[in-house]
């Protein structure tokens, strides 16, 4: 699920980059004029291109608070692995304490099919996670489901009951990621009046069945029209499967043109998380200067995204900060020359968020150098900055996510009061070797915890 893109902080454009909703494509080249959002209201998931992209509400507090509907009380750790799911009922709210030991900040993982050689099964660090999103199960215009998790029939599914299991031994729970890039058609079909009971049904049962412990309802795009058949499928799954953590992952902000729909404040109550793919935030767009992959601060009129402002977007827009989370992409942002740092015009650039071919794995290996390297302290991010084209994708200027940028984050889910973090993908922050092959994922969760 990688994130949006807006192009260009004037148009009305609908541009999804990789994210938490990608798909086993290689992402995609945004030149001017090429992405955006389409209007100035945005209804959830900005969307997000074919490239790339929870826990509970009990994840706030150390009562495992799970909204206003209930509290977990002292009763919220459950058992030795800290989890609280099933030891309150949160209602209407969500379940209680399902980010792991009270008082934590959730910490969940997104874990495609089609990167399990990146990251075999036996090697995901579960110590740095509360939470594994398994990717994915593409809904269908009637209702059922694609369950080869990009592997095949019989393949696929024995991953995710692997997976889930192995989440289960470390004590940590298992998310079943539904839907992303390219789904948009089937979602919405199915999630209609005429597929919702049958969608339902058959979304409960196949989770169950793998052993999941709750779903991420990956919607791309998710405008405003939407939003009903959302809410109203988050509220059938909560009837069908009570003790259901639900999450749904969201679009990124464009100061500039957009606003979050009001209604996200009464639907927020139906889920656990809302996680803003706070990745892929920029691109080489009409209007816009030369931005960061992910910038917590500095947006400007013509770098208009940040984390602050699509955080404060979706709080002004009534979702409770306990339940709002923002994202980290272990990948990278390339533009090509003239520009060679942020805040440059573009001059005829080619930009690409690309999270495969820039896993940061990958990055670290074939463009990093410590003399490449800057830090940009209002955005609180690192970048490579060449003199000439490097690497397959003739980078000049690279953004991607490193430990500080992480450790910055980190400090501002707390500084907000914030629910937690997602990571898309925790396979692509994965080093085949080393003392610590999971670098990024040991400062985030530090961070965090």
């Amino acid at each position: 699920m990688t994130s949006p893109r807006v192009a260009l902080g004037f148009a009305v454009l609908l541009l999804a980059f990789a994210g938490c909703g990608d798909d086993a494509s290689s992402g995609s080249t945004a030149t001017g004029g090429s992405g955006g959002f389409a209007g100035s209201s945005l209804g959830g998931s900005a969307g997000q291109d074919a490239g790339a992209q929870g826990g509970s509400a009990g994840a706030s507090g150390a009562a495992g608070n799970a909204g206003t509907a209930g509290s977990a009380g002292t009763a919220g750790n459950a058992g030795t692995a800290g989890n609280a799911g099933t030891a309150g009922s949160a209602g209407s709210g969500g379940t209680a304490g399902s980010a792991g030991a009270a008082g934590s900040k959730w910490l969940m993982g997104y874990y495609p099919g089609y990167q399990r050689n990146d990251m075999p099964p036996a090697e995901i660090p579960f110590d740095r996670l509360t939470h594994l999103a398994v990717g994915a199960v593409l809904p269908q215009s009637d209702g059922t489901l694609d369950t080869t998790f990009y592997l095949g029939a019989t393949e696929g599914p024995a991953l995710a009951t692997d997976l889930c299991k192995r989440a289960h031994d470390a004590g940590r729970e298992s998310i079943l990621m539904v839907g992303g890039a390219g789904t948009y058609d089937g979602f919405q079909s199915a999630a209609s009046a005429a597929h919702r009971a049958a969608f339902v049904a058959n979304l409960v049962s196949f989770a169950k069945a793998q052993g999941f412990d709750g779903l991420d309802l990956d919607w791309e795009p998710l405008p405003s029209s939407d939003l009903p058949n959302l809410q109203a499928l988050a509220q059938d799954l909560r009837t069908a499967w009570p003790d259901v953590i639900l999450t749904v992952p969201v679009g990124i902000i464009n100061a500039n043109i957009e606003t979050v729909d009001t209604s996200w404040g009464a639907i927020s109550q139906a889920f656990d998380q809302i996680n803003i793919m706070s990745y892929s935030m920029a691109g080489a767009w009409d209007g816009w200067q030369s931005w960061h992959h992910t910038a917590i601060d500095g947006a400007t009129p013509t770098t208009p995204t940040s984390i602050k402002t699509s955080v404060d977007a979706w709080l002004a827009a009534g979702v409770p900060a306990s339940k709002l989370g923002i994202g980290a992409g272990f990948y990278g942002l390339c533009y090509t020359s003239p520009v060679t740092a942020p805040n440059q015009e573009l001059g005829g650039a080619t930009a690409i968020a690309n999270d495969n071919e820039l896993a940061w794995r990958k990055l670290m290996g074939s463009y990093y150098s410590a003399n490449a390297r800057h830090w940009d302290d209002v955005a609180k991010a690192p970048y490579l900055s060449f003199a000439s084209p490097t690497g397959a994708l003739g980078c000049t200027y690279l953004s991607y996510t490193d430990e500080a940028s992480l450790a910055a984050e980190a400090e501002y889910v707390h500084t907000r009061n914030l629910g937690g973090v997602i990571v898309w993908t925790i396979n692509e922050g994965h080093l085949a070797d080393g003392a610590d092959k999971d670098p990024l994922l040991t400062a985030l969760y530090g961070g965090l915890n």
